[in-house]
Formats: C-alpha cells, structure tokens, sequence
C-alpha cells in the first residue's frame, strides 16, 4: 500500500524518522506526529475492539468520541488521536489482561499528598480562536490570566497549526497565520499557557479541577471564561461506525496539521464549506477524492439576497468558498448537490459508499450510486461543549438546528447567569471563527472590567461581532439542508456508538414507555459510554421528539457530571478524613415532570407513593395477591436514589453499622440483619417470575482490612452477624489473595460473606414495576402528592391531592424514601428519616479483575465490577444539592477521597480512567428499616429502608403481608414506627 502522505510546496516533515509496533507491525513514522496520524500514514484504520467484537478506527480526531483507543506500553486506552508517536513503542489495538504478566500499568505519577493549588485573576479553559482572544483581552488590561488547553498546541479546531512533525518557513495560508499571529501576541503578553492540560470539572465559578504536567490542580480564579468549542454532531446511517468513517474535522487535522490523507479514495459528505475546503486541500496536496455530497441544494438567485448580505459582511470569506469550487472542478472531483450518504459497507473498514439524492423532507429520493471508497469523511454541522458550563449550572436552552442540541445562554460578551462566568466561542453556541474572536475579545475585556481594570470601549469590536454574525446567518441560509429525518434510520443502525446500542432497541424502549432520555439511558446504556453521550444524546432526544411529540426540554438532558471527559483515576486519590454512617441532609423536591395535565378524579384500593425500587415491588406483590394498586411518582419511575444506586446487594454489616461509628449503637442495623438473605432469595424469585436477566450475580462479599485493629474488627463485626444467622468466615492475607488475586498484597485479611453479591439497579426496577403492570398495577408519573385527607367515619380511606387531580384510596403507603417524613407530616405523622446525599463512580470497561462485592474495614468502600467491565466504586461518600441546578451533585474532596481508598485495596485502579461520577441519594434512619403501619392512623402504612436495593423485596412483602392478611412470617416490632414514639 502506498503511502497516504500528502505533499505542499513549502510544507516539509520536520521531525526524526522512527518506527514503533501496533499489534507486532513495524510503523514508520515521523517524531511530532500522533499514533493516528501515522498510522494513517501507513494505512491502518483499524484500532478499537468494542465489547461485541466490532473494530472502529480514527473517526472525531479531536479526543472527544474514544473510538480510537490503543494500549501504549502498557497504559491503558490512550487516545491514539492525541498521543504522539515515539521511537520503540509498543501499542496495540487490545486492553491489558491485567495480570501480573500483563497488568494494567499506572496512568500518571504517583499524586502527593494534596492536589497542586494554583490561584489566579483570569482562568481561559481552550485555546482555539475565542480562548486566545479571550485572553489576550484580559491580559492586555492588566489581569493575571492562566490559559489552559488540553491540546499540545494551541489553536483548536480552527486555525490547526503544523505539527511538531512538520515545518514551513512561512505560513502556508491565511488561516494558519492568522492562528501564529494570535497564540504569538498571547505568549507575548504573559498570557501563562498551558498545553496538554485536561480540566475534568468545573466545581463551582472560583474552583476549576484540571491535570497540569500530569499532576492533579485545582484552580482558584477570580473570573472564569470556558471556551471549549465544538465537536460534530453525529449523523447515523448503516456502516457510520466502520474504520474509515470520520468527521470532516478529523480529516482535516490529519491534513493540516500532519500532512496525511486520510485514505486513498475518499468520499466527502456533509453540509457546509468545511467539506469542500478539505477536498480542496486533500486533492492539492495528491489525494484521490471521488466526490463531495453537499445536502443543502446548489445555490441559486433565490438565494440572491442572502448571497448579498454575506458577500457584504465577508466578501473574502465567499471568495474563497468560489476558489474551492473552482479546485475541485479544475481536478475533476464532482460536488453533488443535494445529495447524502444512505449506507456505508465493508467487512473490516470502508470498501462502499453509497449515496443518493434527497428530497425536500431530507428523505432518499431517487436512484442511489456507489463509490468504491475505503474512506467517508462526514461533516454535517457541529454541537457545542456545553459540559463545564453545564456542570456549574449556567442556563441552557435547546437550540432549534438540525439535531436540536443545547447551548449556553449568554450576552454578547459571553456573561453567563452565573456571575463571574463567560462562555464564548462554538462552546456556548455554534457561530464561527469570526463570531468566536469578537466574543472572546469582549469576555475578556468584561472580565478584566469585573476586577476593577480600566478597558478601553470595545465599539469597534461590537462592530466585528455584528458583521460575523450577519455572515453566519446569511451562510446558515445559504446552505440550508433539508431537515434531520430519523424515522429513515433502519433499526439495526448504531445509535451509541460507545455501547453499541441500535435504533431499534431505543425505539422499543420509547414505545414501551421508557420515553425520557433519563429511561432510555438506564434501559439500554445508552450515554454510559467513554464519550459520555456526545454523540448519541441529542439523536436520542430527537428520536424522542419524533415518537411522542414531546420534545426534551433543556433540564431533562443527561445530567451534567464529572468528569468532562474521562480523567485517569490514579491522580485523583487523596486521603481524606473518615467519619460515621451517612452525613443526613434535607433535600427539596427535585421533580423534573414529564407528564403534565389534569386528570379525572381517580381511585385506587391501595395507593403507593413513590416509584422507585420499593414503590416497584409494592406494585408487584400487591397485584400479585389480586389488590387494585396505584403507584404515584412526582417525576419517573426509577429516576431518583433507585436510579442513581449502584446495585450493591449487602447482607453483611457495613464497618460504619457496627461499633463506635454505628448509629444507635448498631442496634436496629444488626435487628435487620435477618432480611437481608430473604430479600436476596426474593430477589432471584423475581427474577425467575419476569423471564429478565436482572445480572444478580451472588458472588460474595469481601470486607478487607490493612490493619491488626481492622482485623480485629471484623472478627467482632463477623461474631455478631453469625449470631443472628449470617454466615460469615474470617480470612487471612493468603486466602484473600487467592479468592482475589488484582486486591493489594498489603491487606492482612479479610470478612468473607457468601451471600452478597450485586444486581443491575438500571434495569431491576423497570423489569418489576413492568410485571407490575402485567399483572394489573397502575402506574402514574409526573404526580405530585401535595396534601393527604383522611376521609370521615371507621375504614373510608383517603382523599388525596396531587399535581395531576384528586385520588380516592382505601389505603396509603409511603414509600418515597429520602422523602417520606413530607408524606408523613401531610398526615401529621413525624417520621425521623432524612436524606443522605451519597456519590458513585465508574471507570471505564477494564479485564476482569474482581469478583466479589469489596467493602472496607475502617473506610468507606463499596467496590465491585459490573457486568460492562466498569468498577463502580461507592460506599456513602457524601455529595451536596446544588441549588441552582436542583440536583445533587459530586463533590471533589468525595471523588478524592473515594479513588484514594480504591486504589489503596485494587491497585489497577490507578491504571483506569474515571468515565463518570454521579449523586445519588440515600436514606438516612437508625440503621433499620421503617415498615408497616403507624398507630392512630389507620390505613396509612410505611415502607421506608435505608439499604434499598437489597431490602426492598422483603420490606414489599412484608408490608403486602400486613395489607392482605393482617400479619406477617417475621416480627415487625424492631421496624415499626413505633419504636421513635
């Protein structure tokens, strides 16, 4: 195969030859360049194994999709995009098996002690054309400003320098001098800049968390400006996850910056002038491009006055559009007009490109061609970055092009509607290059203002902005495509492209019911992959739209969490202080309704409040045993603490349930002890009854210990728990290490608790609230309980009023967790439980390396492997309600302290990357559950229980038992309410 570089007169290789090994092939490659690149150079597309056996290659070229993940040396899933390529490495396209022959080595430096603490007037994250000027601005005021980037150059998207690979002795164009002039004048000014910097979050407008060289830092600012530009938005069609289909943007940096084709034929599609810029510069350097597919339709007179407008606000902008044009047609490449891609097919990589004309509706609408291609570079418009913002709670909206997707509400300087914060560039909202400088110009000023500088009047900049957003709107315009049309997707087309998650099985779940983005997300994975959704969450809530009508609003997208991206593990542990229990907190209501709209008055024999996993199995065995049942949920099923829960299935005590950090002495946690082994048993019935794997997997649990004191513990702990009929067996060091071998070698032993084990909590409470409804169970979501009556004269039930109308039931149940003491007092029932914010963590898919449900000794640790491969780490680390965005939230010293213990017990930790951190919420008691009815109050009924997931098939039953029959098999006395009077 002939070598993919491209040529240019003035643009020569300026780096060293060298060669490194992908999967035992010698590749030639160029110092300065990336992996990819070279391994473009050399024609290899193949790199990333998905779970399903598929292979997928280069496709964002930006770091941002992590289909291109390779294991360099050892370390695991470096981006081959953003890794550069050096002479005798070892990379391959397969994780490590993480055994002592193949472990999974550690992805930075050991961290020290405490995150490295930087302070600052001005903070610019993203260097791209708004970041720069941005800072720029700011610094030439006076401020003190810090410029971070996670690229090794600055420069973005947009102006794409020369790599280090390559050298010119002038710039080879306007764009790329334009980009050496402005990071020049930057540098120039003190701007202290940062290359290769990863910012994982953003906690608050002063507090930014990022890697610098390596090293955990957090930032203390006194102005923020997120400039984090944009990706391409996904257009999903057969074989778009074939190796040898990328983004325009990724072709493009793979030309600009590194001098390579992107392939030998290639076929370029999309929407915008972007497309023919890259064919023009592929073909000029000797690429072979068969043809670019435009959607919108060839401009014409109709269009003149836009044409006007845009010649008038950037003539030079359209002339170069024309000198495309000119190119491309001087070289024989035809541009298609109205035209798009419909399939893709190959075995290993792209061999076929097939195409078609589309009609007004976006629809294909006439014969299609082929090309017989191996590449397809797609660019049909961008979305952008919104996750910082997102994540300190800035207003969104929901834009109306294309997709739909979400931007940043801002003025024209970028002020946000958090003070302090500017968001400017293709990061807030989709403008252009131009658009970005002016507004960057203006954050910064504005900034800069806010400290008390004297800035200059910005009118003359105010008047670039005008004239750039002029031009936008009249090239929007111009190029008009026909709208997105996602009911021609056939089902078997990828929709996640990290989870492999089809059309098809979306569309069943939407049509079953599970129709928020937020169900969607826990019925099939979809946005739980490495790219965190940006590249299937805004297809999802269009196809959303689409089937219901209803189109998302901006509050029920995918939650914003840390990290940004995924962030390696390892640098992130820091020893923090232990404590007791859960920290108890009170938290408002955080109904984000789907349902709106009054409903008939409606009646029920047994009402339930509150649908997650205990308001599911109520609906279950009360239906079961023939009772008219109806669930009631403010907002959706499964969406609040049985939603965010990780599934742990615990029979054995918890460290901070027994001794001097246990509530109540231990007492009421070690009464429970008994219903954890039936709850478990239910569990499996359950799952037997609804013919759905429910991934119950009784592995056993593992309570490790580092310490003689520790050991001592649990050999106490172990004692208590036998004597009320937990079987629990107290290991030494050796046997530990043969149960398990990844743990540490410096843990002396362990409990041993064959009964724990863990379940999907994504999918259990959908699969038994369904078999619920089978079996003749009402479910109402977006209810509101505002006010309970109790209805005059002996048995006449309740009168209960809710957001969406009155219900008549005979009888109430209170299951609404964190939330039930506001049940309780509409009743005049004080009910002493609060909520307690709690935090979880999941790393990427690694090799099997536990089996058994961890738990620590004298920490908080609850650690397991999931059946995705993920290590889901938990045990009570706190997170907080954030106010503005009414949602809990993760907090940074939890993640901290959280990944340090982690990793002290399963040292492959540090080898891993964290994919997410989320909040849940769990219910703070005395240790016990609450269960069955309360005195003085007939016909009101609670289930309340502070271990969920693993207790609430017992607390259903047993609560069902005491409707039905008036009794129970076990004795209620340590769980009934009466025990607080």
């Amino acid at each position: 195969m002939r070598s993919q570089r491209l040529t240019h007169p003035s643009i020569h290789a300026a780096g060293q030859p060298i060669r490194f090994w992908y999967d035992s092939r010698p590749i030639d490659a160029v110092a300065g360049e990336t992996i990819a690149a070279a391994l473009s150079a050399a024609g290899v597309a193949e790199l990333r194994h998905t779970r399903g056996g598929a292979r997928r290659g280069l496709y964002c070229g930006m770091g941002a999709c992590f289909d291109c993940l390779v294991t360099v040396d050892g370390q695991a899933s470096q981006r081959a995009c953003m890794t550069k390529a050096a002479d005798g490495q070892q990379v391959r396209s397969t994780l490590p098996a993480g055994t002592p022959d193949d472990p999974l080595r550690p992805l930075t430096v050991e961290p020290g002690e405490q995150p490295v603490e930087l302070a600052v007037d001005v903070l610019v994250i993203g260097a791209g054309p708004a970041g720069l000027s941005a800072a720029l601005a700011a610094r030439r005021a006076g401020a003190q400003v810090t410029l971070l980037d996670e690229r090794q150059q600055t420069g973005g998207q947009y102006f794409k320098p020369l790599a280090p690979s390559q050298q010119a002795a002038t710039p080879a164009d306007r764009q790329f001098a334009q980009g050496l002039a402005l990071e020049r004048a930057v540098r120039a000014a003190g701007v202290v800049v940062h290359q290769g910097a990863q910012v994982w979050a953003a906690f608050s407008a002063t507090e930014v968390g990022a890697l610098v060289d390596d090293r955990a830092t957090v930032l203390r600012c006194r102005q923020l400006v997120i400039a984090p530009g944009a990706y391409e938005r996904p257009v999903p069609f057969p074989g778009w996850t074939l190796p040898g289909v990328m983004t325009t943007g990724a072709g493009q940096t793979l030309a600009r910056a590194y001098r390579v084709a992107p392939g030998q034929r290639i076929v370029v599609a999309g929407n915008g002038p972007l497309n023919l810029q890259l064919a023009a510069e592929l073909v000029a350097g000797g690429a072979q491009v068969l043809a670019v597919l435009e959607s919108a339709a060839r401009p014409s007179l109709r269009q003149a006055r836009h044409l006007l407008k845009a010649a008038r606000t950037a003539p030079d902008l359209l002339l170069q559009g024309w000198r495309y044009l000119r190119e491309l047609r001087a070289r024989g490449v035809p541009v298609l007009w109205q035209h798009g891609v419909t399939a893709v097919e190959g075995k290993e990589r792209v061999e076929r490109v097939q195409v078609a004309p589309l009609d007004a509706k976006g629809h294909a609408a006439g014969a299609p061609r082929h090309f017989d291609a191996d590449t397809l570079c797609v660019g049909y418009g961008f979305i952008p970055s919104t996750e910082l913002a997102r994540m300190l709670g800035c207003e969104h909206r929901v834009s109306d092009r294309h997709l739909g997707y979400l931007t940043t509400v801002t003025q024209d300087d970028g002020a946000t509607s958090l003070p302090g914060v500017y968001v400017v560039g293709d990061g807030a909202d989709l403008g252009g290059s131009r658009v970005a400088l002016a507004r960057g110009t203006l954050a910064g000023a504005a900034a800069a203002r806010r400290l008390g500088l004297q800035v200059p009047a910005s009118d003359a900049v105010k008047s670039r902005l005008d004239r750039a957003l002029s031009f936008q709107q009249a090239l929007w315009a111009i190029y008009a495509p026909p709208p997105v049309a996602l009911s021609q997707v056939p089902d078997d087309t990828v929709l996640c492209r990290c989870e492999e998650i089809t059309f098809g099985s979306v569309r069943e779940q939407i049509r079953a019911g599970r129709d928020t983005l937020a169900a969607l997300k826990r019925n099939t994975r979809l946005g739980m992959g490495r790219c965190q959704g940006r590249y299937c969450a805004v297809t999802a809530a269009r196809l959303v739209g689409e089937m219901t009508g209803r189109v998302p609003d901006a509050e029920q997208y995918f939650a914003p969490r840390p990290p940004a991206k995924p962030v390696p593990a390892g640098a992130l542990g820091f020893e923090k202080p232990e404590w007791g229990g859960h920290k108890p907190a009170i938290t408002p209501n955080l109904a984000r309704p789907v349902e709106h709209g009054t409903l008939a008055p409606m009646q029920a024999d047994v009402l339930v409040i509150g649908a997650g996993v205990l308001g599911a199995c109520l609906a279950y065995y009360l239906s079961q045993a023939g009772q008219d049942v109806m669930v009631v949920d403010r907002d959706d099923i499964n969406l609040q603490a049985s939603g965010a829960n990780a599934g742990s299935l615990h029979v054995q005590l918890l460290s901070f349930d027994f001794g001097e950090k246990a509530q109540q002495g231990g007492g009421p946690a070690a009464a429970a002890l008994p219903l954890g082994p039936m709850s478990v048993r239910l569990w499996q019935a359950i799952e037997r009854d609804c013919g759905e794997d429910l991934e119950i997997k009784i592995t056993g649990g593992l309570m490790v210990a580092d310490s003689e004191a520790g050991m001592r513990f649990i050999d106490a702990k172990a004692a208590l728990e036998r004597s009320h009929g937990i079987d629990a067996q107290v290991i030494d060091g050796a046997e530990l290490r043969r149960l398990s071998p990844a743990l540490s070698p410096a843990l002396l032993g362990a409990e041993l608790c064959p009964m724990e084990g863990k379940i999907n909590p994504l999918r259990a409470t959908y699969a038994v609230a369904s078999r619920a409804v089978q079996q003749g169970a009402r479910l109402l979501r977006g209810c509101d309980v505002r006010a309970i009556e109790r209805l005059p004269g002996d048995g006449a039930g309740f009168l209960v009023q809710t957001s969406r109308g009155p219900i008549r039931a005979g009888r109430v149940v209170n299951a609404s967790g964190a939330w039930s003491s506001t049940v309780g007092d509409m009743l005049g029932v004080r009910i002493p439980v609060k909520g307690a914010p709690l935090q979880m963590i999941v790393t990427e898919p690694a090799p099997p390396l536990v089996d058994h449900l961890i738990a620590h000794a004298d920490r908080h640790l609850s650690l397991k492997q999931a059946a995705s491969g993920g290590l889901i780490i938990g045990g009570g680390w706190t997170a907080a309600f954030h106010d503005g965005m009414r949602l809990n939230r993760a907090e940074r010293a939890s993640i901290e302290g959280s990944l340090w213990v982690a990793r002290k017990v399963l040292p492959a930790v540090s080898g891993l990357h964290m994919v997410r951190c989320w909040a849940g919420m769990n219910v703070n008691i005395d240790g016990a559950p609450i269960l069955g009815d309360v005195p003085g109050v007939p016909g009101f009924y609670n289930a309340v229980t502070s271990n969920g997931y693993t207790l609430a098939p017992i607390a259903a039953r047993l609560v069902t038992d005491l409707i039905v029959h008036g009794r129970t098999d076990v004795d209620l006395a340590p769980f009934r309410i009466d025990r607080f009077l």
